[in-house]
C-alpha cells in the first residue's frame, strides 16, 4: 500500500502537573507537503531490522524514519 502521511519523534509539551495538563506533539511528513514527493515503507526482513519508511523530498534529500508513531495510507 502506497503510504500517504507518517507521524513521529513524538514529545510532550507542557507538565503533567500543571493545571492545563500536558499535551503533544509529532513531526510530519505528508505527500504533497512541505516538499515530500513520496514515501516508501521498507518492511524488515531478517527479523533484526525495524519498520522505517524512505522519505524522498522535491530537492532530492532522502530521509530514512524509524520512530514512526502513526502511518496513513492511500484509500485503494
Amino acid at each position: 500500500m502506497k503510504v500517504k502521511k507518517i507521524l513521529f519523534d513524538w514529545h510532550q509539551i507542557g507538565s503533567t502537573s500543571e493545571s492545563c495538563g500536558a499535551d503533544e506533539q509529532f513531526s510530519t511528513y505528508e505527500v504533497g507537503k512541505n516538499g515530500v514527493v513520496n514515501i516508501l515503507e521498507n518492511e524488515p526482513h531478517n527479523g533484526l531490522q525495524k519498520w522505517n519508511y524512505v522519505v524522498s523530498m522535491d530537492n532530492g534529500s532522502v530521509y530514512r524514519v524509524f520512530n514512526t508513531s502513526f502511518v496513513e495510507y492511500f484509500s485503494l
